[in-house]
């Protein structure tokens, strides 16, 4: 089965060491102790959570997530119905996220993998080697270019021949080992494919006899869900409650996922036109080291996320490649012109801030891990990177002119559309928010109110109900 229009991303599933990558990298930039409690068990909370909801509070999740995982059930069996079932793990779990835990027959498919999976997880963890190593010989080519010299604690003018020579060498090493390990990949996937070769024939036999009770579960469920819609109300049988209590739970797991995982996508998307502003500020050494501990707060931020999403969840985080493009671009404008740059970090941080301190609120995110660490994050960093990026434009940039303040909505326009223009009622966050019990609405107007208060901090004033045009919603 192979990702396209008609089926959604799903998770994969990291490797040991990518998971042990964010701990790093967590460890490394959070300077201060948090109260995050990382013992706490993510699915038992959100289970606890289910079962001492009121009747009423209940029915309300059960009603705005039957229509979603009807979706989800009636897609998989036209896929599977389609194309067979996938001889992919992943693909087969997602999957077994529309099937009640007493059901065994993702199990059994998953453990017929089993021959291929050391392999295929060894190759999962050179593809994270080799990105974690792309990611840090741009961030050095980078700093080699313009002169400057990372001491972990903050970025600085190259001061002697040494450190010049030092990272030369840093560059011929990581260079070295990133030949080294797509040698490595190359010779594994050549033995990958030619064992597969042998045993693919007995997988598909073995997965084909699964397929038509997999169906069938499939089938019960989706009859559960037509009874929950065509009669409004929840099951009374206990056994039914029970099977849709478990559906729920599990797509609040995977709606979770996603939350998570756009929390450290905006998160990662305000480091690019800050470390342009660390380029730019060199001869404002004050604002370069505010900016630098700007960035390494983001960073921190991101890590405890990606952790959130690896140690907890047992996901890794999905970067669509629209908006991969969509931050080149900007990153592009924020070289150039350093003043739209730090716009953009304003406009970002305050959708950062806003979403964090929306799901910081129990009455949004039932999840207390989740919670405290929205919680922390958007009370003790993000006040204070807002005030900064405010003071720092106001004071280097804000004239009040025409040509500014075209040039800021231009580009407000452009941002909002690229971040929130593709979130229709079956996008996977809008799903997302539906599975917890709460109306897309709500979040999107409280982000624009909070952004148009942060806007009008820098001389831009533009409604909330403005802003909710821009991306397609309208009160």
């Amino acid at each position: 089965m192979t990702k396209g229009k008609n089926l959604s991303d799903y998770y994969i599933t990291p490797t040991h060491d990518f998971t042990q990558y964010v701990k790093d990298h967590a460890e490394k930039y959070w300077h201060k102790d948090t109260a995050f409690d990382w013992s706490q068990d993510v699915q038992v909370n959100l289970e606890n959570h289910l079962k001492n909801l009121s009747t009423d509070d209940f029915s309300k999740i059960a009603l705005m997530s039957a229509p979603i995982m009807k979706e989800d059930v009636e897609r998989k069996m036209a896929l599977i119905k389609e194309h067979h079932l996938p001889a992919d793990e992943d693909a087969l779990r997602d999957i077994g996220e529309s099937l009640p835990p007493s059901q065994t027959t993702i199990s059994k498919a998953v453990a017929i993998l089993e021959p291929l999976k050391d392999r295929r997880e060894s190759v999962f963890k050179i593809r994270d080697e080799l990105e974690i190593l792309k990611s840090e010989t741009i961030d050095l080519r980078e700093l080699q270019r313009m002169g400057l010299y990372n001491t972990d604690q903050k970025v600085r003018l190259l001061e002697s021949e040494s450190e010049r020579q030092e990272q030369a060498l840093e560059l011929d090493k990581l260079t070295e080992r990133s030949n080294q390990a797509q040698r490595e990949l190359r010779e594994l996937q050549s033995q990958i494919q030619e064992e597969s070769k042998h045993i693919k024939n007995k997988i598909q036999k073995e997965l084909s006899q699964i397929e038509p009770g997999l169906l069938r579960e499939l089938e019960e469920t989706r009859n559960l869900l037509n009874e929950v819609l065509e009669s409004g109300e929840v099951p009374q049988k206990s056994m039914d409650l029970e099977r849709l209590t478990n559906l729920i739970l599990k797509r609040q797991l995977r709606g979770l996922k996603d939350i998570a995982n756009h929390a450290l996508v905006v998160e990662q998307s305000a480091i690019a036109p800050l470390t342009m502003g660390i380029i730019h500020y060199k001869r404002h050494r004050e604002i370069q080291e505010v900016i630098t501990t700007f960035v390494n707060d983001e960073a921190k931020h991101s890590a405890t996320f990606r952790r959130f999403l690896a140690e907890k969840l047992e996901a890794k985080e999905f970067i669509s490649d629209v908006l991969i493009k969509g931050a080149t671009r900007y990153m592009w404008l924020a070289r150039y012109i350093p003043r739209l740059g730090m716009f953009m970090a304003v406009v970002v941080e305050a959708i950062g801030a806003a979403s964090l301190e929306f799901f910081g609120k129990n009455e949004f995110m039932p999840e207390s891990l989740f919670r405290s660490i929205s919680q922390t994050i958007s009370m003790q960093d993000e006040v204070r990177h807002l005030d900064l990026c405010v003071g720092i434009y106001n004071e280097l940039y804000h004239k009040g002119t025409r040509w500014e303040k075209f040039q800021n909505r231009k580009v407000l326009t452009v941002m909002l559309k690229a971040v929130y223009g593709d979130k229709t009622s079956d996008h996977h966050l809008i799903q997302a928010f539906r599975v917890f019990g709460v109306a897309p609405e709500v979040l999107y107007l409280h982000v624009m109110t909070r952004l148009s208060e942060q806007l009008a901090r820098v001389g831009f004033y533009i409604t909330p109900e403005k802003l909710l045009q821009i991306i397609g919603r309208k009160q």
